[in-house]
């Protein structure tokens, strides 16, 4: 399997068929049996587990169905926290979240907790979390699944927005057919397997 930089591709399949591993194993979280996972050059199975974790730091930008922010932090906390776990001065962090929370038009909840946000609003926290350290890769794992389908269809709308504008490789695990049709690429999973690479979804 290979994925060029600033591709956008759908992972599909039946629950239990191996997305969301293939996921933790790209991004170093889960060990392989076999093989190798070469990101941006860098041979990941080669890498002791302290190096995966800075590689996944500073490479790397995840959005889960569950939004996974922290609630005792603000969504322009949540934002800084990747830039500031990187090592970015303070002033930094706060300018650059500014700008990503304004990109998706939350400038006005900036100081919100996350249990006073809507589903929709959160997945945009997530979001902008996700990307503002500039990432070479963005694993997202059923982005949209905890939204109805209208706000789903406005944070994909975004989502891709984002990572077209700031060139980020995407890699989504998706049950949306209308999410996976955004993509560039689809890949079928089978049992742990892929299956099929289809660029013209046929699927």
């Amino acid at each position: 399997m290979t994925v060029a930089r600033a591709e956008r591709v759908a992972l599909i399949g039946a629950s239990g068929c191996g997305k969301s591993t293939l996921l933790n194993v790209v991004a170093g979280i889960d060990n392989t049996d076999s093989g190798s996972i070469v990101l941006a050059g860098t041979e990941l199975t080669a890498l002791s587990e302290k190096q995966r974790t800075l590689l996944r730091r500073q490479h790397i930008g995840f959005i889960y169905q569950s939004f996974n922010l922290i609630q005792t932090l603000t969504a322009i906390e949540n934002i800084q926290l990747p830039l500031q776990l990187n090592g970015y001065p303070l002033r930094d962090t706060i300018d650059q979240a500014m700008v990503m929370l304004e990109r998706v038009g939350l400038i006005d909840r900036a100081d919100a907790f996350p249990d006073q946000l809507s589903g929709g609003e959160q997945q945009r926290i997530a979001i902008a979390r996700a990307l503002v350290h500039s990432p070479s890769l963005v694993l997202a794992d059923e982005h949209t699944g905890n939204l109805d389908s209208t706000t789903g269809r406005q944070v994909m709308d975004l989502f891709n927005e984002l990572a077209e504008s700031t060139g980020q490789t995407v890699l989504m695990v998706t049950h949306s057919r209308a999410v996976a049709e955004t993509a560039d690429r689809v890949m079928q999973i089978i049992n742990g397997r892929i299956e099929s690479s289809d660029a013209n979804r046929t699927w």
